[in-house]
């Protein structure tokens, strides 16, 4: 199939390159001239003129950092879309809002397009080992046009729904996810304080009830004190943005994730914003009176 990739960047990197090496022809656009020399390092085309790559595409799969990309590059006036043929796939794998991926929809619909959702769950290696999970969400036809597609970067498929339930889906998870690690932030501060060796703590938190593998990644993480970014604050922060603004539209209270956005947002005013979100450890432990 012949496919192009819009952003090529930390994740959309071992994405496309997974849907390479699984036998479809790749056509990479970024706006980034660092992110296009990487993808010529692995050989994958990049395109110079993106209205014919989209003229020209049988599917075009999309990771982009937040809604005004996206919504600037698949459904404003100037789309790229426009140039789409009808019958034409767009899987679209970013963590953007609800109101902004049915914007998209719209405009897919208006160029006789296939729309999947496919927000993906997930770190830079799972995605380099075709490990990702992947929520979808869309009308049938486009699920199962797109569920090969996404097999080259997912272990895990999960169908939410024929509409926007992916977008809801991924924020829930995120959700989660967050409030983990600052309850590991937390945990961490207390045990710390309450005269526990930092690895012992972090060993028994990873061998306890609450052990995850993602937890145990955090954990082992944090004893190393390793805050090298996976999924930096600021990034963090916009995630949770969307998950409140999703929340307050649907009418459900977020009280762990409204305090946790605080965290995070101290967390970037103390210059931690280019960490990973891990390090609202950090703040955390000044709050006790501690320093890491």
């Amino acid at each position: 199939m012949n496919i192009l990739w819009l952003g090529f960047g930390k994740m959309g990197e071992p994405m496309a390159a997974r849907v390479a090496a699984a036998g479809h022809v790749v056509h990479v656009f970024d706006v980034s001239e660092a992110r296009r020399a990487v993808a010529r390092g692995l050989n994958l085309d990049v395109v110079t003129s993106l209205d014919d790559a989209v003229a020209d595409a049988d599917a075009i799969i999309s990771s982009l950092p937040n809604d005004a990309v996206a919504l600037h590059i698949l459904a404003g006036e100037e789309s790229a879309l426009r140039y789409a043929k009808p019958g034409a796939l767009l899987i679209e794998t970013s963590t953007i809002s609800v109101a902004a991926s049915a914007a998209i929809a719209k405009r897919a619909a208006a160029q006789e397009m296939g729309y999947l959702r496919a927000p993906v769950s997930g770190s830079v290696a799972a995605a380099a080992n075709g490990a990702l999970t992947t929520f979808m969400s869309g009308p049938e036809a486009a699920v199962e046009r797109g569920r090969p597609i996404v097999s080259a970067w997912a272990s895990t498929i999960r169908v939410v729904g024929d509409a926007e339930q992916a977008r809801v889906m991924k924020l829930a998870v995120n959700l989660m996810v967050t409030t983990l690690v600052a309850s590991l932030g937390e945990a961490y501060a207390l045990c710390t304080k309450g005269g526990i060796e930092p690895k012992v703590a972090l060993d028994a938190i990873s061998a306890s009830a609450i052990g995850s593998p993602h937890l145990k990644v955090k954990a082992d993480a944090l004893e190393r004190l390793d805050f090298t970014p996976a999924f930096t604050v600021v990034q963090m922060r916009k995630d949770l943005r969307l998950i409140t603004d999703g929340a307050r539209d649907l009418t459900v209270p977020i009280l762990l994730g409204t305090a946790v956005e605080q965290i995070m947002a101290a967390a970037e005013a103390s210059g931690l914003g280019d960490e990973d979100y891990l390090a609202c450890a950090k703040v955390i432990a000044g709050l006790s009176g501690l320093k890491i």
